[in-house]
């Protein structure tokens, strides 16, 4: 049985909705996207990937937009990181590389010394950057409870290259949905085409598979939908930033079934723009258990189908 079979059950019935509980109507993210007369009728949507993870949770999240939409994020990000260290620099202090959202939350490598105030300043002077002129940016992220995943799938050793290649599975699936559920919303909305990058690291290969996987897949109707993925350097790619503070953003809202902590304040001000939004899932112990069940049926049936006499 295909991947896209196998997980329609629990696509349907849904992981608990734990980050955005308003997120930009279908019809407002695909309005640009409506076929009116015959110009510009290709839409390519670029979408880029980052992970954030720890002991209990691991969270992989896509953030996507247009190039319009990216253009203006990455010039206004850069304003904001440049005018940050002419700040540094007046000062005698040693300017960041780059805004690592791990980094500057816990205040070490570029961010030693920093106070937290001048770190949530920070963060949410480039928060703005995401919803400035016509920036905009939704994300789709998947987050699972690690030892949970471990123990019901019997992975011995480093479970990361599973969790990169399982997730993007998901966040697929999630896309073709959102397009498809826009078509039958908007009637008829232009061809469009999803590019998907990654910040270049270890579990390369792990993003590939997974991307194969559903592009190998004969029940995936999504596949038209996207072109290809590939890894970049952060060096290269301003968007890699604030993929990776969304990412963040969505890992510790995921946290919170742990540490019952409240929403952090960055999080929710970023959920007041009407130009942000995004669905982020959050796997329990019992969806993990019914993905195991349903992959287990999957196998026992592709056994037997092979074992039927002719």
């Amino acid at each position: 049985m295909a991947f896209e079979t196998q997980l329609i059950t629990l696509r349907n019935e849904g992981m608990q909705l734990c980050v955005k509980s308003q997120s930009i109507p279908l019809r407002d993210l695909f309005r640009t996207f409506a076929v009116r007369g015959k110009r510009n009728v290709f839409v390519v949507l670029t979408g880029y990937f980052d992970e954030s993870y720890d002991k209990d949770v691991f969270t992989l999240c896509c953030s996507i937009s247009n190039f319009t939409g990216w253009s203006e994020i990455s010039r206004s990000w850069m304003k904001c990181v440049d005018a940050k260290n002419k700040s540094l620099r007046a000062e005698g202090r040693p300017e960041i590389s780059r805004y690592h959202s791990s980094h500057a939350n816990a205040r070490d490598h570029d961010f030693k010394g920093w106070a937290r105030e001048e770190r949530d300043q920070l963060a949410i002077s480039l928060m703005s950057a995401l919803h400035r002129g016509r920036a905009w940016v939704t994300t789709i992220s998947y987050s699972l409870p690690l030892r949970d995943f471990v123990k019901e799938f019997n992975i011995e050793g480093n479970p990361l290259p599973f969790c990169y290649k399982e997730l993007i599975k998901f966040i697929m699936l999630e896309i073709n949905n959102q397009v498809e559920t826009a078509r039958k919303v908007l009637r008829q909305i232009k061809p469009i085409k999803y590019t998907l990058f990654h910040e270049r690291c270890d579990y390369d290969a792990a993003y590939l598979e997974g991307f194969n996987v559903m592009m190998n897949d004969p029940t995936f109707r999504g596949k038209g939908l996207f072109s290809t993925i590939a890894p970049i350097g952060w060096e290269d790619c301003v968007p890699l930033q604030p993929a990776d503070m969304l990412a963040y953003e969505a890992f510790k809202d995921a946290l919170r079934q742990f540490n019952r902590k409240d929403r952090r304040a960055s999080l929710n001000y970023l959920l007041q723009s009407d130009k942000f939004g995004g669905r982020a899932k959050q796997m329990s112990a019992n969806n993990i258990k019914e993905w195991r069940g349903i992959v287990d049926k999957a196998v026992e049936k592709k056994r037997s189908e092979r074992q039927s006499p002719l």
